[in-house]
């Protein structure tokens, strides 16, 4: 269960607003108590204040210590508040008044409440079994007040209580309820925070829980799983979009696999009946073993030969990470070579060789692995140009890099087979004949060494319109011959 994301994201918001509670709890009491403490403290001072005003006026009022002072003394509000002790201008006790122990225990009840332990909860009810010598031992204060009436010093006022103020029940029923709205707030903002953590924990979840079904069902075989909701969440919708993506590229890639599987039986079955056919007739004396018939049986054994070869030689450059032997070279004149070199192939099938070729372009590549590329390019399109069509080259300089261009009249391609032409023995249906006899793997191998060059090839076509394979390599120097 606490593996669950759902009931981490609960517990991490809950969390998090446990902590925040806590933090603005103390905050709150430490600012509002000290505000609270400032003020007691004043009004504490107000009423020593007002209880010297008293005692004077009441001297004068009786004209001295007099009983009748004293008892007016005894009736006033302010004397329950205080350990009070009067002495005379002789330092004679006249008076005394002690705190009973109910007004003590509301000053050790407030000490502890809002003196030492302010936080929620950490509230010591232990107090109602002191008594009240041993309250007044705990933050006891003592203090002395000359009196004086007319100028004249007529005796002295000694105060005691408890801590730097005197509470009174108000008091612990403000700071109380203080303390138990901070509770409130804090167990409402918990389950806020529940709530909350429900509602995001579902939004956030369910895309995922569905995204993980679909990959599962991916992972089983089902390619045309798609993942159908689609989350607000940026993150959620790119991972979405990219399950989409892999299981329509797996699709693709798996319908591809199949049709590679179909080519390559193609390619080998063909040969093999020819050879199967003709030995059998041999053998059976239907055919004599003329010269001809051991040609036609030695061109499909070629053929077999010559495929496994283009195979080997695929697989190698796959497997092995390519050696490039990087020397500076003039790409144009050893562009003009080859086309030389192929110009005998291009005339015996009537096709026209055009060449537009910027002079002195020096680049830094390994020589051989163009000249594959190029060969390959150029057989290509000498394959599926039928007679009397034109094949085009163009090579010129653009700012740091070498555009090469090859471009035929010949029979096109599919424009749904345009994405899959670089991939290894690809071929479209109206390849596969005897008079082209095409592998499907010289585009793949062209592709192969441009990215090692770190370069880029891409493909033009349209169905009977002929093909545009344009190739771009990095330029690393520059020289004038």
């Amino acid at each position: 269960m606490l593996l669950k994301l759902r009931t981490k994201l609960i517990l991490f918001i809950i969390g998090g607003a446990l902590i925040n509670i806590f933090l603005v709890s103390t905050l709150t009491n430490m600012s509002l108590f000290k505000e609270y403490d400032d003020y007691m403290i004043k009004e504490q001072g107000h009423r020593v204040h007002h209880l010297i005003i008293m005692i004077e006026q009441s001297y004068r009022a009786n004209e001295g210590w007099t009983s009748s002072t004293i008892e007016s003394i005894d009736f006033s509000p302010y004397v329950g508040d205080f350990d009070i002790r009067i002495k005379d201008s002789e330092d004679n006790v006249i008076f005394t008044e002690e705190m009973d122990n109910q007004m003590l225990r509301r000053h050790h009840d407030m000490v502890h409440r809002i003196g030492r332990n302010r936080l929620i909860g950490i509230w010591n009810r232990n107090h109602n079994h002191v008594e009240g010598e041993a309250l007044r031992e705990e933050n006891y204060t003592l203090n002395e007040y000359n009196l004086g009436v007319d100028g004249k010093y007529i005796g002295t006022l000694i105060l005691g209580h408890v801590g730097e103020f005197t509470v009174y029940e108000k008091d612990i029923s403000f700071t109380r309820g203080i303390n138990r709205s901070i509770l409130y707030s804090a167990l409402l903002s918990i389950l806020v925070a529940f709530m909350i953590g429900i509602y995001i924990s579902k939004k956030f979840t369910r895309p995922i829980v569905e995204m993980t079904n679909a990959a599962n069902s991916i992972r089983l075989g089902k390619l045309d799983t798609r993942v159908n909701e689609i989350s607000d969440t940026l993150e959620l919708q790119q991972l979405s979009y990219s399950i989409n993506h892999l299981s329509e590229s797996l699709n693709e890639q798996n319908k591809l696999r199949k049709r590679l599987t179909s080519d390559i039986s193609h390619e080998l079955r063909t040969p093999l009946t020819i050879l199967q056919s003709h030995i059998e007739a041999i053998i059976d004396g239907v055919w004599e073993a003329t010269e001809d018939k051991l040609n036609i049986c030695k061109n499909e054994v070629g053929r077999l030969i010559k495929l496994v070869e283009e195979l080997k030689h695929l697989n190698h450059i796959d497997s092995h990470e390519l050696q490039l032997d990087i020397t500076p070279y003039n790409l144009s004149k050893d562009t003009n070579e080859i086309l030389e070199g192929l110009q005998l192939k291009f005339s015996e099938r009537k096709i026209q060789l055009n060449k537009n070729i910027e002079e002195d372009i020096y680049i830094e590549a390994d020589k051989d692995k163009v000249k594959q590329i190029l060969i390959n390019i150029l057989t290509n399109s000498l394959k599926y140009t039928p007679p009397h069509g034109q094949v085009n080259v163009l090579v010129k300089l653009e700012n740091e890099y070498v555009n090469i261009e090859v471009e035929d009249t010949g029979i096109g391609i599919d424009e749904e087979d345009l994405p899959y032409v670089f991939e290894r023995l690809y071929r479209s249906d109206i390849s596969r004949n005897r008079e082209t006899g095409g592998s499907g793997i010289g585009l793949s191998i062209v592709k192969t060494l441009v990215d090692a060059h770190g370069g880029n090839v891409s493909i033009e076509s349209k169905k009977e319109n002929g093909t545009l394979i344009r190739v771009i390599l990095p330029k690393k120097i520059t020289t004038s011959s």
